[in-house]
């Protein structure tokens, strides 16, 4: 879609989110990428590789999502949710980094 054209309905912004959804994943990737190809521990690099893994079948997902419908994935992804999830990685972090 180029800048300016219109969707079916005439709204521009769902195919921007889209595009936007799948740009993040694919940026997602390309950061777990650099952090495997940086990284010398066993347990880190296996860890890097679930998650790579994830964020591919989350691009692929998405992907998968015809345009103007929200994937599954972010449906119900509230902020609450959002900073809960990122409090437990955080949890978790520190009880590895610690432990």
């Amino acid at each position: 879609m180029y800048w300016g054209d219109r969707g079916e309905k005439g709204d521009r912004v769902s195919a921007d989110t889209a595009a936007l959804r799948l740009a993040a994943a694919v940026a997602e990737i390309e950061g777990l990428h650099a952090a495997l190809t940086h990284s010398t521990d066993p347990a880190r690099r296996r860890r890097l590789l679930l998650e790579l893994a994830r964020a591919g079948t989350r691009l692929a997902d998405l992907a998968a999502t015809p345009a103007g419908r929200i994937p599954a994935q972010a449906r119900h992804n509230s902020r609450r949710q959002r900073r809960r999830a990122a409090l437990l990685r955080g949890a978790h972090w520190l009880t590895e980094r610690l432990s």
